[in-house]
């Protein structure tokens, strides 16, 4: 064999081998949603679940805990089967946008009211989608934050104020 043969074969070390995770998008997203349903089950567990009829403080983030560790194990199942998209670099504008309207709402609702807190984080979240259209950000906060005040004061007689 001449030298050119020999450096034309691929060599058995250098040779990638086939992976078994198809889809590395939705590996990381059945992850992330196994450890959150992890870490809602574990805060959860001092809250007395009661039963459906009566139900306990405990019985909703356990039960949605459960929900998101089905939704967890179908992604990484799915990352096995079925082939997708590589994944992406990550851009910190809409993680801390979003991460930040939470901020904002957990330190504005107790002085602002339920009203004007909501307002403030869907907007501020909004501004974390690539295309802002200002009129439709608006208009959801102000849809969601009606709807909230609805439904938490009123719906469900959660001593929440609307407005300071």
């Amino acid at each position: 064999m001449s030298k050119n043969e020999t450096s034309s074969r691929p060599d058995a070390g250098t040779a990638a081998a086939p992976s078994l995770i198809r889809s590395q998008t939705d590996l990381a997203a059945g992850l992330f949603l196994l450890i959150c349903a992890g870490l809602s089950w574990w805060f959860g567990q001092p809250l007395k679940v009661g039963t459906a009829y009566r139900m306990g403080p405990g019985y909703v983030p356990i039960l949605l805990s459960w929900v998101m560790g089905g939704f967890g194990v179908t992604l990484c199942a799915l990352a096995l089967l079925r082939r997708g998209p590589a994944m992406e670099r990550w851009c910190a504008k809409p993680i801390v946008l979003v991460l930040g309207s939470l901020i904002v709402f957990a330190l504005t609702i107790e002085r602002t009211g339920l009203l004007i807190s909501s307002v403030l984080a869907v907007g501020l979240a909004g501004l974390a989608a690539p295309q802002q259209r200002l009129r439709q950000t608006i208009l959801l906060a102000v849809c969601l934050a009606g709807f909230a005040c609805v439904l938490f004061p009123f719906a469900l007689q959660l001593p929440l104020r609307i407005l300071p």
